[in-house]
């Protein structure tokens, strides 16, 4: 017990949105979601080494980081489950880059994922075969980093495609165009008509 209390809690951060794993609950069975950092417990993990791999402990819980009847096909939910020793709790980080990396089920050979490539709050953890998506990146997050974190990351890392500007074309103002001095017009003839043929006779 001494040894999983040395460890640093932390957040695990999604490198796609920006949020965070999250327990839904204390007992067993409980969804692993992902939410909006806030640097409570249920979003705070603990690592501690086992055999090949980790596992992660849910401070608010005290359970372990499972899938769901110990499943190993893609679409398999994560969960919380007391730790019983089993394969399908075991993980391991695999660096993609310094910062990010994946988290590796070491039973199923896939890695933790987000349901649907979802952004929201609440959107459930899954397995899914490593497609090397950055939504299958995950970054360890101290808590008291939870709100610089999360915004760098969704700034960085999914940037706003914006469509490049319309070139206006601009209409040069009127007084460009208009000929301030007009050539004069001659001044008319006076009104009186020349008769025509047949006219006052």
């Amino acid at each position: 017990m001494a040894a999983k209390e040395k460890l640093e809690a932390m957040m695990i951060m999604n490198r796609r949105t920006g949020k965070v794993l999250q327990s839904t609950g204390l007992d067993n069975g409980q969804v692993v979601e992902q939410a909006e950092p806030t640097g409570a417990d249920v979003q705070l993990w603990t690592q501690v080494k086992a055999g090949d791999g980790i596992k992660l402990f849910n401070k608010a819980s005290g359970k372990v980081l499972d899938v769901m009847h110990g499943g190993t096909e893609a679409g398999t939910w994560a969960q919380t489950w007391e730790d019983v020793g089993g394969d399908s709790q075991l993980w391991q980080f695999v660096k993609v880059t310094p910062t990010y990396k994946k988290l590796l089920n070491i039973q199923s050979g896939k890695v933790l994922d987000i349901v649907d490539m979802r952004e929201d709050d609440g959107a459930p953890a899954q397995l899914w075969d490593d497609v090397e998506g950055i939504g299958q990146q995950w970054k360890l997050v101290a808590p008291e980093a939870k709100a610089v974190q999360g915004e760098v990351s969704q700034k960085e890392e999914v940037p706003e495609e914006k469509p490049a500007p319309k070139k206006t074309s601009r209409k040069p103002a009127a007084t460009e165009t208009v000929v301030k001095t007009a050539p004069k017009a001659k001044a008319p003839a006076k009104r009186g008509r020349k008769a025509k043929s047949g006219e006052n006779q």
